[in-house]
């Protein structure tokens, strides 16, 4: 299996490289980089300076992208920017140093995302260090304050944008108290009290680059060609859909729409509940299929239309089955309940009696010629994706087995929605069968399944 897949990462590059229109990110001149063997990616140049003199491993984290270029959501320009764990480095060569290395703006951007109408239970620090950034009209005070100070201030974590208020983890579904800032969120971790770990941040890289880059389905379902589903036809003829997972068994939701409703575990899922009074506290749990609670119950105000809006997100390793997501207000006691499906979908089936290698069930794409052997050429093709949207990409052995992460392709999509031409290069670490390359649109979620064989 580690020959395997050090044979596919290979192969992934190659595939990256064949294809001039997924835009390699320029990288820097200077000779000092770093490879980190924790994640495999090379920090360089005036991105690796930065993260040595600014806090390293415990304020950065370990990078989990190579450089690339990417349209900023704040100013709607393109940078070149590397993801790390906790933060994303933006090189602004306009600049004079130090300020040629900026870091985007992940607190705002994650805070906006879950709070839109502000997070519940704010309280101001009391601290008697306590110190009122005017700016935007909060207080930071006591270990948070010291902490903000101590690891680059301003610069490193921007200004606060909340008070102090208790969160659940998204990473271990545990209870801090955290305090939002621009560029970072503070965690108090008293397990840790008196050490340098008193203070952590959360990952906020990470999530960002989950959320951009990779697909919601952490574990990559190949639809199954076998019993293609028709469509009405967009043109003059029927385009075949491929099915996905079991879906049966979900029950009528109360209240509240899920989206999607079923899905395999790794999955977000989203909820929206109506039908509370503006502002009034809704306690909010999800349940799994064994009627067990997962994670820890919290509470949210309902907007001024009487509506909550959460997420959650599942793991692979997530039991599979009927999911419930509840909430009740705490004044009025309406409810609302989101029913959802854990489920995954079956590898592609193997070839048709009297067939060596079966084609049929392509969907949204092309391989030309789509069978070969080793040192042959097969030219791939994708469409219906939206112009410029992150794609990600796998094969799937015809075992079954995904192979390599999903690699995600920045930019990859053509002006008109397509992706290609792609040319590959057969070589042995394919075995002899039918083989199945995946690609998934980040904000279309658009799926093209393209089937080619390998011959002996």
């Amino acid at each position: 299996m580690k020959n395997t897949k050090i044979r596919w990462l290979s192969l992934f590059a190659l595939l990256a490289l064949a294809l001039p229109s997924f835009g390699t990110a320029p990288s820097y001149a200077q000779a000092n980089s770093r490879t980190f063997p924790e994640t495999g990616k090379t920090v360089q140049g005036k991105f690796l300076t930065y993260w040595d003199t600014h806090g390293g491993l415990a304020q950065q984290g370990f990078p989990i992208s190579n450089e690339m270029q990417e349209k900023s959501d704040t100013d709607g320009k393109t940078y070149t920017v590397q993801y790390f764990e906790r933060a994303v480095f933006e090189a602004h060569p306009e600049n004079p140093a130090p300020n040629d290395v900026l870091l985007s703006l992940l607190g705002v951007f994650l805070y906006h995302q879950k709070y839109p109408s502000g997070a519940s239970g704010q309280l101001a620090s009391s601290a008697p260090d306590s110190h009122l950034f005017p700016e935007t009209g909060k207080r930071v005070g006591g270990i948070f304050l010291q902490y903000w100070t101590t690891h680059g201030g301003l610069a490193q974590q921007g200004l606060p944008i909340s008070e102090e208020f208790i969160e659940v983890s998204d990473l271990n579904h545990k209870s801090y108290k955290v305090q939002y800032f621009e560029r970072a969120v503070f965690e108090l971790h008293s397990e840790f009290a008196g050490t340098p770990n008193e203070v952590l941040l959360s990952q906020l890289g990470t999530f960002r680059y989950k959320q951009k880059y990779q697909t919601p389905q952490t574990t990559p379902v190949v639809p199954n060609p076998g019993q293609p589903t028709p469509v009405p036809p967009a043109g003059p003829t029927n385009t075949p859909v491929p099915s996905g997972p079991d879906c049966s068994g979900i029950p009528a939701s109360t209240n509240m729409v899920v989206t999607p409703n079923c899905a395999a575990p790794g999955t977000v899922f989203e909820f929206e509940a109506s039908g509370f009074h503006p502002g009034e506290i809704i306690g909010i749990y999800a349940t799994r299929p064994d009627q067990s609670v997962f994670g820890a119950r919290f509470q949210e105000p309902a907007d001024g239309a009487g509506k909550v809006f959460v997420s959650l997100t599942t793991h692979t390793d997530s039991p599979t089955g009927i999911w419930a997501m509840s909430m009740e207000s705490t004044q009025t006691h309406v409810k609302a309940v989101g029913y959802f499906k854990l489920a995954s979908a079956a590898p592609p089936p193997p070839p048709r009696p009297g067939t060596t290698c079966d084609t049929s069930g392509t969907v949204d794409g092309s391989a030309t010629p789509n069978h070969g052997r080793v040192g042959d050429t097969i030219v791939f093709a994708a469409t219906g994706f939206r112009a410029g949207e992150a794609v990600s990409f796998w094969f799937t052995s015809p075992q079954g087995q995904v192979l390599g992460t999903p690699a995600p392709i920045p930019g990859g999509v053509n002006p008109d929605g397509t992706i290609g031409p792609l040319p590959l290069r057969l070589d042995s670490s394919l075995v002899p069968g039918r083989w199945a390359l995946t690609f998934q649109g980040a904000s279309s979620n658009h799926v093209s399944v393209i089937y080619f064989c390998v011959g002996q």
